[in-house]
């Protein structure tokens, strides 16, 4: 549900089940390494002590790991969550990584790609909604899939891809009447790179909002920027650094009616 995109349907069912999920000495690898990774994801306390039972007697992961595939791949997604001081979770990532490239070639395409994947950018790198259009793909194509909970999946891309399109339309015309972009010709316009960082961030439907406020906050963040860096003076630069430090609101206004108009004529 997690990487369809849909978990945030059922936070409140996910949590109370999470509560009561430890793995076991009877667990595998797989199973091991996934309940790891998300009892960390969801702020519980597990230790990576969990990992000991498929070490050998020489404190190294055993050998007869090295040709499971979805163990090793599990492994080394919840080796990303290790803490510092956790030689455990570091151990984890070089076997499973270790072990993975060597089998990239015996495996099927849908199998490999997905390793390719995980070995580049891994889960817990990853920007989740991003993410998902990916995961609906390959969710297509596994024989285990559950055709309600796929459907769900896509109907409820679609509908909160529309609500970020909705968002999106009511930016730019706030972009527009703003002029900043054509005022400050220096600036650079990263109004769709901002809203996209802001969606990383939080991508809910029901945060729209705080979306666009995010969006529109990095947005003037970026003409300051700029006007640090590129444009200003530093006569100009020491003026509103001390408006701004003792917010004088006067003064802010002042300066920056000044500074569009210099612009305007330049």
């Amino acid at each position: 549900m997690q990487r369809l995109g849909v978990a945030y349907h059922f936070e409140q069912e996910i949590e109370e089940v999470l509560k009561f999920q430890h793995p076991d000495v009877t667990s595998d690898l797989y199973t091991t390494a996934l309940q790891f990774r998300i009892l960390r994801e969801h702020g519980f306390s597990i230790s990576s002590d969990v990992f000991d039972k498929f070490r050998s007697r020489d404190g190294k992961f055993m050998d007869s790991l090295s040709l499971d595939i979805e163990g090793l791949e599990s492994l080394y997604e919840a080796s990303h969550l290790g803490m510092d001081g956790e030689s455990t979770a570091e151990e984890a990532k070089n076997f499973s990584m270790k072990n993975l490239k060597s089998l990239m070639e015996k495996l099927d395409s849908n199998t490999a790609k997905q390793v390719k994947q995980s070995l580049e950018v891994p889960l817990y790198w990853r920007v989740p909604r991003v993410e998902v259009r990916k995961f609906i793909g390959i969710y297509e194509k596994d024989s285990t899939k559950n055709l309600t909970l796929l459907e769900l999946a896509k109907l409820d891309y679609n509908l909160v891809q529309s609500v970020h399109q909705r968002e999106l339309k009511e930016l730019q015309r706030w972009w527009k009447d703003l002029g900043l972009a054509e005022k400050l010709t220096f600036s650079r316009d990263r109004l769709m790179e901002n809203h996209l960082w802001a969606m990383g961030i939080v991508s809910e439907p029901q945060f729209s909002k705080c979306r666009i406020g995010l969006t529109k906050f990095v947005c003037i963040l970026t003409v300051i920027d700029d006007m640090y860096d590129v444009y200003g003076s530093l006569d100009e630069l020491e003026s509103f650094t001390d408006a701004v430090d003792r917010y004088n609101r006067n003064m802010i206004i002042e300066f920056t009616s000044l500074f569009l108009s210099c612009s305007n004529h330049s």
